[in-house]
């Protein structure tokens, strides 16, 4: 299950897990809104500055940690043409952000992209001037970025898409034409060492980028879309997607043998420290030589769906879902 497919799903609340010290993951509580929500997304800029992103009630939802609690920082009203609005990537720094998602415009009809910036006091509004599309994550570069995400058969144009910020202004990038491509998850090292990772029909995909041209890069087949990417150097990068976790040693990607079964998210704070987690609540660490599962908290009786997931040096935190209602909805 990716981060689309638990979209929508009825009485889905939100849940924040966090390794911030030696007594181990903890559920972050409280609950970062009223249920239903969805959380899709998460940022660290510090210890007490923590971003997540995703929607409640048909509306796009950013919070913020700030070491106690969340609070909703002020940010343009939703636009009531907006149907199913919400966040679904978010990067962040100390003081700056980039929250990224989609909606369905019912007046122009055709799915709009969604980005805000955090100026260090509210949230401004900079979406494309172009629409057809939805963008699924972002990522710093420097003081730049990249988001991406993928066009739909019945909007606009069908494929990959990435967008690059530089100079105060988000610029489409060429790509290579994939049918039935989508991009969900993006990475990178520098300006010249980025990877996009998501779908061809239902295959994995993996792109890269090089400082001057996207190109797609052969990898493992995979019975499943691949989610989310972490790049640690030009050397060294992993990808995960359900039952699949690749990894990059410069020259080629290969497939890694893991205990994991459902996985939907990877990050890293150094090549010996990585975490994995999905579906069942789902949680391994690799110590740089081995694979490790360990027990995730979660509500009693409960099963949460972990779907995003950021590391800084004070911490990893790893959001996803739960839904007491109807926990076999979240497992199919």
């Amino acid at each position: 299950m990716n981060r689309q497919e638990i979209s929508g799903r009825a009485r889905v609340t939100g849940a924040v897990m966090a390794l911030r010290s030696d007594t181990g993951w903890q559920i972050v509580s409280p609950t970062v809104a009223q249920a239903p929500h969805l959380l899709a997304g998460v940022a660290v800029a510090s210890p007490t500055e923590v971003w997540v992103t995703g929607h409640v009630e048909q509306h796009p939802l950013i919070a913020r940690w700030d070491g106690t609690t969340w609070t909703n920082a002020p940010a343009p009203p939703p636009d009531p043409s907006h149907i199913g609005a919400g966040f679904q990537g978010i990067a962040a720094a100390p003081g700056r952000a980039i929250a990224v998602g989609g909606a369905y415009d019912r007046v122009a009809g055709t799915e709009v992209p969604l980005i805000q910036h955090w100026n260090g006091t509210s949230w401004e509004r900079a979406d494309p001037d172009t629409d057809g599309y939805v963008l699924t994550d972002v990522t710093f570069i420097g003081e730049e970025a990249w988001a991406v995400g993928h066009g739909l058969p019945w909007g606009g144009p069908s494929g990959p898409v990435a967008l690059h910020w530089s100079a105060n202004t988000w610029r489409p990038a060429s790509l290579p034409s994939i049918t039935k491509g989508k991009l969900l998850a993006v990475s990178g090292t520098a300006p010249d060492d980025l990877w996009a990772v998501g779908a061809a029909d239902r295959a994995g995909l993996i792109m890269h980028y090089d400082g001057h041209t996207w190109t797609r890069v052969p990898s493992p087949t995979t019975r499943f879309p691949l989610s989310d990417v972490v790049a640690l150097s030009p050397s060294e990068a992993w990808a995960v997607g359900r039952d699949r976790v690749l990894h990059w040693n410069g020259r080629k990607w290969s497939n890694t043998k893991t205990p994991v079964t459902a996985a939907n998210t990877i990050t890293a704070r150094t090549p010996d420290d990585l975490w994995v987690a999905g579906g069942g609540g789902e949680l391994a660490h690799y110590d740089g030589q081995r694979w490790t599962l360990t027990t995730s908290p979660q509500p009693p009786g409960e099963t949460a769906v972990w779907l995003a997931s950021a590391a800084q040096d004070g911490g990893i935190w790893i959001v996803g879902s739960i839904d007491g209602f109807s926990r076999a909805a979240l497992l199919a």
